[in-house]
Parts: structure tokens; C-alpha cells; sequence
């Protein structure tokens, strides 16, 4: 079993301000755990406020990621737990060199 994690869960409210204003480059960790395990619904051991939460930034992350606007990827930190962050992209350059 997974343990439920202590780290307060980043909302998608705050997920998407960090984007709005982080550097191309910068990282946040927008959950620590079992992604996986932690969103699924009769398998998270979380509040169901809590899951649902963790689902809609985990799903808002992967629309980020198909549109370019970030990089997810996945950091080990500890047995059974992995950071979970989204690396703001550099915008592509227009035409002609411009961003």
C-alpha cells in the first residue's frame, strides 16, 4: 500500500498562476506521491477532495504539455514517491527569428 502524501497538494488555481508567471526554464513540483494511484477513484487512500484536485491539475498539465506551454517529467524522492513537475518551455521563435 501507498501511503498518502503530507505535501499539501498545489491546486490548479495556483498551478496555472506559477505558469503565468515563471521564466521559461523554471520547475515546480505539482505533486508528490503516486500520481497514478493517487487521482484514481476507489484506489487513492486521499480525501476525494483531494483527489479530485490532483486529477484536475494532473490533467491540466498534460494539456499544458500537448500544447508546448510546459515539460512534465519525474523526479525520484524516496521508495514509492516521485516529484511530479512541469517545466515552463521556451516559447518557439516566430518566422524570421522573432519570438
Amino acid at each position: 500500500m501507498i501511503a498518502a502524501t503530507a505535501m499539501p497538494v498545489l491546486g490548479e488555481g495556483a498551478f496555472l498562476a506559477w505558469l503565468d508567471r515563471a521564466a521559461p526554464g523554471e520547475r515546480i513540483a505539482y505533486h508528490e506521491g503516486h500520481l497514478g494511484c493517487d487521482r484514481a477513484f476507489r484506489i487513492s487512500h486521499l480525501p476525494e477532495p483531494v483527489r479530485a484536485e490532483i486529477n484536475r491539475v494532473a490533467v491540466c498539465a498534460m494539456d499544458l504539455a500537448g500544447q508546448g506551454r510546459v515539460v512534465l517529467a519525474q523526479r525520484r524522492v524516496g521508495e514509492d514517491r516521485v516529484a511530479y513537475l512541469a517545466i515552463k518551455a521556451t516559447p518557439p521563435k516566430a518566422k524570421g527569428g522573432r519570438a
